[in-house]
């Protein structure tokens, strides 16, 4: 991690976070893709943490320059006229640092 006064602020779990967030990264992008994603149940099983902790571990990290994040759906049916965004929402992320 960055040796910067504004990190050492971050609890354990947000900086548990980037770490668990820097290996999803290095296991799920690559030359034409620098994003992933998870969902939060998912990230919160990567972490062996509650999803309540995750969120706020989140929350806490997503106010730093360290990592981007946004919401997407699936697309089903891609590029024809039944094409259909799904329900579930999953979180985009992107490593900054």
């Amino acid at each position: 991690m960055v040796n910067d006064e504004k990190y050492i602020k971050l609890s354990i779990n947000a900086k548990w976070l980037f770490v668990v967030l820097n290996e999803l990264e290095q296991r799920y992008t690559g030359k034409n893709k620098n994003f992933f994603f998870r969902s939060n149940e998912d990230l919160a099983v990567d972490m062996g943490v509650s999803v309540r902790t995750l969120i706020r571990a989140k929350n806490e990290l997503i106010k730093t320059d360290l990592i981007h994040s946004w919401q997407a759906h699936f697309i089903t049916n891609e590029g024809t006229p039944y094409e259909k965004r799904s329900e579930e929402r999953i979180t985009c992320y992107r490593i900054l640092k």
